[in-house]
């Protein structure tokens, strides 16, 4: 890692707290964060935000010009990095997985702990995605941007197996897996029933990606 790449995101939590920004706009954060999960986007409001947070609306508005654009301080760091740029043991990791199946599988494994140490935020992305064209808008942004030119390589691993379909790109294959992680996020919250425990849930969850991505 040089010292030009930004530091490991793990949890929202942690990276907020090493953030050089105003104790208030942090409060509100982490006070929408909660009840933006619970309650809902459009079941939340900046009053309920400032007084969670100990702060005052007008606070909420120097920082956030709207509700959306506190909406979107909290999900776009969780969006960006949901696949781990810039770590290097993730893709040691998958450089010991030699099959479709094995590749996948690690991936499915490593991001659902992303998942678990960010459960609120994703909770409200999963949530969102189904009704907010900013949100889809912001998804499909972080999937096509030139930043995230580790997906080129990340897809090689995919080829080297010899098992990907050849119609499937980069943003194809981070679609496929990030809608299934999303899909299983959307189930735990309003179907519970249809889970069947962590591990059978991850294992099932990497067959359907395999089905999809393989020849």
């Amino acid at each position: 890692m040089t010292s030009l790449e930004p530091p490991i995101f793990d949890n929202y939590r942690d990276w907020l707290d090493h953030q050089k920004m105003p104790k208030g706009k942090k409060a509100a954060l982490i006070a929408a964060m909660r009840l933006f999960s619970e309650s809902g986007f459009d079941g939340t409001s900046t009053v309920q935000v400032a007084k969670e947070a100990g702060i005052s609306q007008a606070t909420i508005f120097k920082y956030f010009h709207t509700k959306q654009d506190l909406l979107m301080a909290i999900v776009q760091p969780v969006l960006e990095h949901f696949f781990p740029t810039y770590r290097d043991e993730f893709f040691g990791g998958i450089a010991k997985r030699k099959t479709l199946t094995e590749i996948v599988h690690f991936i499915v494994t490593d991001r659902y702990h992303f998942i678990k140490s960010n459960e609120q935020a994703v909770k409200i992305i999963a949530v969102e995605m189904m009704t907010n064209a900013e949100m889809r808008k912001t998804f499909a942004k972080v999937v096509a941007s030139e930043d995230f030119n580790f997906l080129q390589e990340l897809v090689q691993f995919f080829y080297d197996t010899g098992e990907l379909r050849d119609d499937i790109d980069a943003a194809g294959l981070i679609r496929v897996i990030a809608g299934q992680m999303v899909v299983y996020i959307i189930q735990g919250n309003y179907v519970p029933a249809l889970l069947h425990g962590e591990q059978e849930d991850l294992e099932m969850i990497t067959n359907q990606i395999v089905r999809t991505l393989k020849k």
